[in-house]
Parts: structure tokens; C-alpha cells; sequence
């Protein structure tokens, strides 16, 4: 896959990567694309093309060695922003592989490409009988699950989540399993609230037809408004009006990437007067209250568990082969409220 420009996606042929010690060669199955940040890559617009993390973790401008150009193409050494969520089989091994043999289904972080090579430890077994075609929610569902363990959610909560993509759709249902007695919805996309009615959800709503969400929420809550909010939309007006939802002194866990400067929000009403906490759930981190009893590793066997609970069927909306990759980012592009989750079939 190469961006030869915004907007303009052409497929070359490539030779075979180089299997070395400990790796695995694997043949693509299925990528799904990633609605949000491969979207912003997609249009020209994510911000790492022009600020980077300095090493005191604050961004900064980058100079002019590390601006992103073009052409860009998903084989190129750290490239993670072209795809990162793959299914497939694994059809040789090198030397010193010990866990993982030719003919087993794998996940791996890896671009929209028909081949890549893996060290073993990057490869994650998917379970046995799970419809291969859902693994690509793996990523997706590691960041959802995030999200759960930093919300803290307690059995009997009211809880709502703002956007209903496929990150949404997933902590909607996780929410449900972790003791909510209600969770409502919010997306402006129809065919998202009804997907998310199906798999469990209370209620839905859409700002398009209740532009006052956060007083429907307090009618349904006696006038306290919800115990929790997970906002993955990545919208400041979205943002702000989670912050409206929030009962007093609780807490809006902030999943979505909010892009450029929140010059609309407004941090003296409801969040100063009913002392709301805004907390970011960003999935390289894990809640420091219990991080000593949870990692990377633990969060990763709970979450290949959750891949044969979770109702994942109506997500998959659209299915595309890999040739026509340049019409799949068309359609989310263009026709949003039409679809879910596109997937890539090789």
C-alpha cells in the first residue's frame, strides 16, 4: 500500500520480506482499517505529521528531517500508521520459533499489505473456532478495555458512552459485563445506535433529535446524571457535553484523540461547578492504581477472552478486497453513517 499523495492510494508489488531468526512469515487474511487515526493519515491531517514527542514527553514542531512527505509506502521502517489491525496465517517459521507453527491464525499490529514478517512474540494466537475476520477487533478492543479499567466502574452504575464506532460499540458491551444496570449511547449516526441496540444497549441517542442529551440522561437519573462517561468520539462538543452528562464529582474518561486545540470548550460551568474530572485513557498506559497487578500481558489474555463473548457480527458492515483498498477509505470518507467497521479481505 502506498500514499502517494492525501486522498490517493495506489498497491505495488514488493518483494518477500527476509525471515530471520525467531520470526514468522504470515500471510495476510483480513485488516480492518482504522476509522480514526488511519482516516486523519488518509486526509493529510494527523497532527505526528508536523509535532513529535520530545524524550520529556512534551510535543514539540518537528524539524525539517522528520516532517512526514510523500510517497509513503507500508513497508517502510516505522510505519504504524497504515494499517494496524491483521489477521492472518502463518506459513513458515525461522530458525528458534518454538510457539507457533505453519497453519496457525494470528494477530499482529501490521499495515495493509498481503505479507508480513513478525518476530514471534508479536504474533498473538487467536483462539481456536473464533471466525478469524473478528481478530481484527483486537487492537480496537485493547484500547476499549482500557478505557474499563480506567472508568472504574461499579456494580449498578449508570453509564454512558459518547460515540458509537467500534470502539464505543465494544466498551458499550464491556460496560454492560463490568455491573452497569444501564448504559445509553450518543452518535449522530443511526445505524450505530440501532447496531449498539442490539448488542445490549439501554437507549440511544442522537444530537441530531435531542439536542439536550445531558437533561434526558438526568430525567432518567433522578436528576443526578450519570455515574460515568466514556467519550471515544475524539469531538470537542461531544467532549463538552459529557461533561454536561456527569453526575457531581465523577469522571469523564476521554478515549478519543482530539485533534488540533479545543478552542470551543468551555471549562467554567458544569465542569468547574459540578467538579467534573477529566480523565485521559490512552492505551499506551495503564491505570497507576493498578498497574501492579495488571500489564500488558495480563490485559492482552482478558481481551483474546472477550473476542469470543462480545457480539461483534453487526459490526463488520463492509467487507472489500484488498484491490479496491482505495474505495474502502472512499466509502468510510464519504459514507460514514453507512458503515461500521470496513475490513480488508485478501
Amino acid at each position: 500500500m502506498v500514499y502517494e499523495g492525501p486522498r490517493h492510494i495506489v498497491i505495488e508489488e514488493a518483494h518477500d520480506l527476509p525471515l530471520g531468526e525467531g520470526q514468522v512469515r504470515i500471510e495476510t487474511m483480513y485488516t480492518g482499517i482504522s476509522h480514526g487515526t488511519e482516516m486523519a493519515v488518509y486526509r493529510g491531517t494527523a497532527p505526528f505529521f508536523s509535532r513529535k514527542k520530545d524524550a520529556s514527553g512534551l510535543f514539540v514542531e518537528a524539524d525539517s528531517t522528520e516532517l512526514w512527505s510523500y510517497p509513503v509506502r507500508s513497508s517502510d521502517s516505522g510505519v504504524w500508521y497504515m494499517g494496524y489491525a491483521a489477521v492472518g496465517r502463518v506459513v513458515e517459521t525461522g530458525p528458534g520459533v518454538k510457539t507457533l507453527q505453519p497453519g496457525d491464525i494470528v494477530y499482529c499490529n501490521t499495515p495493509h499489505q498481503s505479507q508480513t514478517v513478525k518476530p514471534e512474540n508479536q504474533a498473538v494466537k487467536l483462539p481456536v473456532g473464533l471466525k478469524p475476520e473478528y481478530g481484527i477487533f483486537f487492537t480496537n478492543l485493547m484500547t476499549a478495555y482500557n478505557a474499563i479499567l480506567d472508568a472504574n466502574i461499579k456494580l449498578g452504575d449508570i453509564m454512558v458512552v459518547s460515540g458509537l464506532g467500534v470502539l464505543g460499540q465494544l466498551a458499550a458491551q464491556m460496560c454492560r459485563m463490568s455491573g452497569a444496570s444501564a448504559v445509553y449511547g450518543v452518535d449522530l449516526l443511526e445505524k450505530r445506535g440501532q447496531a449498539a441496540l442490539e448488542n445490549g444497549l439501554t437507549a440511544a441517542f442522537s444530537p441530531l433529535s435531542t439536542p439536550e442529551v445531558a437533561r434526558e440522561i438526568r430525567k432518567l437519573t433522578n436528576g443526578r446524571g450519570a455515574d460515568g462517561v466514556i467519550e471515544v468520539s475524539g469531538n470537542v462538543q461531544a467532549l463538552q457535553e459529557a461533561i454536561r452528562i456527569a453526575a457531581r464529582d465523577t469522571t469523564v474518561t476521554a478515549v478519543g484523540w482530539y485533534q488540533g486545540f479545543c478552542h470551543s470548550l468551555n471549562l467554567a460551568e458544569e465542569f468547574h461547578h459540578n467538579r467534573i474530572t477529566i480523565r485521559s485513557s490512552q492505551t499506551g498506559g495503564i491505570n497507576p492504581e493498578i498497574r501492579h497487578m495488571w500489564n500488558h500481558q495480563r490485559k492482552e489474555a482478558a481481551c483474546l477472552e472477550l473476542l469470543s463473548r462480545l457480539k461483534l457480527d453487526n459490526l463488520i458492515t463492509t467487507v472489500i478486497p484488498y484491490g479496491e483498498i482505495a474505495r474502502a477509505y472512499e466509502e468510510i470518507d464519504r459514507n460514514p453513517g453507512d458503515i461500521i467497521q470496513v475490513v480488508l479481505k485478501y
